[in-house]
């Protein structure tokens, strides 16, 4: 009765760990975990209906064949003076004889051995071989073993590649661990003793508890010298721990244990997303504020520098108005005729024209050392914004994802991401790029700016716009002004031709003021919007990895929370 209810028990916890496996693989898959990951959680799935699994590793010439034939009592493995042992074998039981080598670097060997319904063994080559070359027993039998056999030879039991194998199982896979020290009758009994010892001694240093080691010579067992061998020993423990029904528990813990480890990388790799993700947020919002800062500081620039440009026109217009008096008094007015009577070229019409290129050789005067000033203040302003915000992306840059890192490949989605945005604000510092944005300027306008970088272009455009709007303005005024002087009325209208002259100059200085302002103020809006446009595919990366991280991170919580429960449930009942 007490054995059935085991048993129903041992269902139960299985079916749970099984779907809690599933959940896990689920889990990988929707993360985008590696492959690798994946293939361990599969093959733990697939591990739960197979027997109890031994894997056999050490390195070359340790026996290790040697041991598994004297354990079996039978010559599976190949046991030869030469290091030759290049495969996997995979040990299972089978009603008859048999041996697969579709895979790769494996062979499976089904034997009609009764001790093969409850293990299975694995022989692998040695650990200076499979480190180096094949990576096949970690990648593939260590983290589905249930138990796994270090074999050292007994004469010297320090071979540094299956001692740094060792490290490996602890730390990845968290395998319970059996010490073989093989072919003992090589050594002198003192030896034994002393390295019996020291093994036990460099195991507690590698945070194994209680080690088991056992001392075997697969030759006395072949000789029939069982009482000696050691092997009698070794088949105790099987017997006890594996084959007398507790393997199925072991089972489980070994899964349990081999899946607590995946739970954990995923934590930690979760964790060093979401800091990662932090960091990508908080520079996202460094980044609008410098832009929307940068914004407000170019508004308060380009009013000061519109006030200097209207400044400079009334300057400008100041004098114009009092040539413009003086050229209409009554002298100047005699003599004009006078001289338009003996030439076309000297009268009152040349006077205008005159006049009117005075006015716009002195304004380009004035307008050209302010707009350059402007200019190179402006594109000072926008470079260092923009080195700025290169200086962001070069903080969060630098968090590289570690090699190791199980989202490796998410986390090279990221710095694409990043490396893409820092080019596209690099390309906004050359020359060409912010011609392209001020837009390409007539050269009759400026042609002394056009066509010299960032900074002329940003002068060119000023002058264009400004030169434009001065002359539609004056070019208009003395037009109409000339029709009025024409009327043959001017005496008796002078004072009012010069008050509607100086007004319309005035009012020219408004209108250029209001002007400026909604062209040059479009022309910058323009401008950052395209180098907040520059960085979308970060704001894009940061607001879709927020939704990607936070549901895996809920979920990852209660895979730890069934997996501490299932794990405390499976000991309870190994304590039974």
């Amino acid at each position: 009765m007490r054995s059935a209810i085991l048993d129903d028990k041992f269902v139960n916890l299985k079916l749970r760990l099984d779907d809690l496996l599933k959940r896990l693989q689920s889990f990988l898959e929707d993360a985008e975990g590696p492959a690798d990951r994946r293939r361990v959680v599969s093959d733990l799935r697939t591990s739960l209906n197979e027997p109890f699994l031994f894997v056999v590793v050490g390195e070359v010439k340790s026996g290790k064949s040697s041991f598994i034939n004297a354990l079996l009592g039978e010559d599976v493995c190949r046991v030869d003076p030469a290091p030759c042992t290049d495969i996997i074998q995979q040990i299972v039981y089978a009603a008859e004889r048999f041996e697969d080598r579709s895979r790769p670097l494996v062979a499976r060997i089904g034997l009609p051995l009764d001790i093969l319904k409850a293990i299975a063994i694995v022989d692998t080559p040695g650990t200076n071989t499979v480190i180096e070359n094949h990576q096949a027993i970690t990648r593939d039998f260590i983290p589905r073993s249930d138990l796994v056999l270090l074999v050292f030879p007994a004469k010297n039991p320090y071979t540094q590649s299956a001692w740094d194998l060792l490290d490996h199982i602890r730390e990845e896979w968290r395998k319970r661990i059996v010490f073989i020290l093989q072919q003992a009758d090589l050594a002198r009994p003192d030896e034994l003793e002393v390295n019996t010892r020291k093994v036990h001694e460099l195991a507690l240093q590698k945070g194994i508890s209680d080690p088991l080691i056992f001392a075997t010579s697969a030759e006395l067992e072949r000789q029939g010298a069982f009482g000696s061998s050691g092997f009698d020993s070794v088949r105790r423990h099987i017997r006890t721990t594996v084959t007398g029904g507790r393997h199925y528990r072991l089972k489980l813990t070994s899964i349990l244990d081999t899946s607590a480890q995946v739970v954990v990388r995923l934590r930690q790799a979760l964790a060093a997303r979401q800091e990662r993700l932090d960091a990508d947020r908080g520079v996202v919002r460094q980044v609008k504020d410098r832009l929307d800062a940068g914004a407000r500081q170019s508004d308060r620039e380009l009013a000061a520098l519109i006030e200097r440009l209207t400044e400079a026109y009334q300057r400008t217009a100041e004098t114009t108005k009092a040539e413009f008096r003086d050229g209409l008094s009554a002298l100047s007015l005699v003599q004009k005729s006078f001289q338009g009577a003996l030439s076309r070229r000297k009268g009152l019409p040349q006077w205008l024209k005159d006049l009117q290129a005075a006015f716009e050789h002195r304004l380009r005067q004035e307008l050209e050392p302010v707009t350059e000033a402007g200019a190179a203040h402006f594109s000072d302003g926008l470079q260092q914004l923009l080195r700025s915000l290169i200086d962001e992306l070069n903080t969060i840059g630098e968090r590289r994802v570690a090699g190791d890192d199980i989202f490796l490949r998410l986390g090279r989605r990221r710095q694409e991401v990043i490396e893409a945005v820092r080019l596209k604000i690099t390309e906004q510092l050359s020359d060409t790029l912010f011609s392209q944005q001020l837009g390409q300027t007539p050269e009759s306008l400026a042609p002394s700016l056009v066509g010299g970088g960032a900074l002329t272009a940003i002068g060119a455009f000023l002058l264009a716009v400004t030169h434009g709007l001065f002359f539609d303005i004056t070019g208009g005024l003395l037009t109409g002004t000339g029709l009025l002087l024409a009327g043959g009325v001017l005496l008796v209208r002078k004072g009012r031709i010069i008050e509607r002259f100086e007004a319309q100059l005035d009012d020219g200085q408004q209108q250029l003021r209001q002007d400026l302002a909604a062209r040059l103020s479009h022309r910058l809006q323009l401008i950052f919007e395209d180098v907040d446009r520059c960085f979308l595919p970060l704001y894009t990366y940061v607001e879709q990895e927020d939704v990607r991280l936070q549901p895996l991170l809920e979920r990852l919580v209660a895979l730890e929370a069934d997996h501490v429960e299932l794990g405390q449930a499976v000991q309870a009942d190994l304590a039974e």
